[in-house]
């Protein structure tokens, strides 16, 4: 008896451990998340969204190549990790590169609360399309988060329709699509490198917005007003260390830490703790450029944000009670 007591004990304790650890890194992938659109409202307007793309994406890029590289062992490992991906490389690369560059767009068109509370109904349709797609159970509590959760979308849309802000936050509902269809993929390919696929749609995201900045060009206006198209990469060094510091630290430390998160507590937990960034984001941006979103926004959000921690409470609670059983 004596004996398993003392087994048993250094169990419980490491198990805290790793759940505290995961707590951790939960709330600091949401801290960093929030980070985006204080960011973006820091650019000066001689920067335009595809020259932020283009920075910001392949900075992304190597972080996430570079963490597959160092998970791997290797280059030869990075490499034989992204040949694993086989054929889901390219719709992969599709949901990453596309959901960070409607992501910038959205925030570039809209509030950043409005961005960041259309963003944080993604857990809802996710669990609504794997679903529908692979028939996992969906209490009707949790539909009835979903359909709660709906209302407080249709909300801020209609009323960015009023703002004249509509494209943003079709933009902020393509990126949210764009994260469904990356978690159902990946659910897909449970075996591959998160890493090193996220590291293609970082690739594809910078390549197609390098693409537009030097062809399509920016409009931004000169010094009497008038607007002016520029088709290059070279923006002021304030803005290039934003954009850099956006892809290693915002994104890609968010990604990189809720990657961790989910491997040490339940996908529910990590749910809740990256709501952190639907809060923070908003608040950021009010103290930082005085931007405040409107009561139609904060209405929809507070009903979003409420829907969602309903959702992922129920969802941990059920996980909890399997675990016992």
């Amino acid at each position: 008896m004596t004996t398993v007591k003392q087994q048993g004990a250094p169990s419980r304790q490491q198990g805290r451990s790793q759940h505290a650890l995961g707590v951790f890194y939960g709330a600091m992938g949401g801290l960093s998340l929030s980070l985006g659109g204080p960011i973006v409202r820091l650019m000066s307007e001689e920067t335009g969204a595809w020259q932020i793309l283009t920075w910001r994406s392949f900075a992304f890029m190597i972080l996430m190549f570079t963490l597959a590289a160092w998970k791997s062992g290797s280059i030869a490992g990075l490499l034989h990790q992204v040949r694993k991906i086989g054929w889901m490389a390219p719709p992969i690369a599709l949901a990453v590169g596309f959901g960070q560059i409607t992501y910038v767009l959205a925030l570039l068109n809209t509030t950043v609360a409005n961005a960041t509370f259309v963003l944080g109904s993604a857990p809802l349709f996710t669990a609504f399309a794997a679903w529908l797609l692979f028939g996992d159970r969906l209490s009707a509590k949790a539909m009835i988060a979903l359909a709660t959760a709906m209302a407080g979308v249709f909300l801020m849309v209609s009323n960015g329709l009023a703002d004249g802000k509509f494209l943003g936050n079709l933009y902020a509902l393509a990126a949210m699509v764009c994260y469904t269809a990356y978690v159902l993929l990946l659910r897909k390919s449970r075996d591959i490198d998160t890493f090193a696929a996220s590291g293609l749609g970082g690739m594809l995201a910078a390549v197609l917005a390098a693409a537009m900045a030097l062809t399509a060009g920016t409009a931004v206006p000169d010094s009497e007003g008038a607007l002016l198209s520029m088709t290059s990469l070279v923006i002021p060094p304030v803005d290039l260390g934003l954009s850099l510091f956006s892809g290693v630290f915002q994104v890609g430390a968010g990604f990189a830490f809720a990657t961790l998160a989910t491997k040490l507590i339940p996908p529910a937990e990590v749910t809740l703790l990256i709501l952190i960034e639907a809060i923070m984001g908003p608040l950021l941006v009010w103290g930082l450029v005085g931007e405040v979103p409107s009561s139609l926004t904060l209405l929809g959000g507070s009903v979003v944000l409420g829907s969602v921690t309903a959702f992922a409470l129920i969802a941990l609670k059920e996980e909890r009670g399997r675990v016992r059983v």
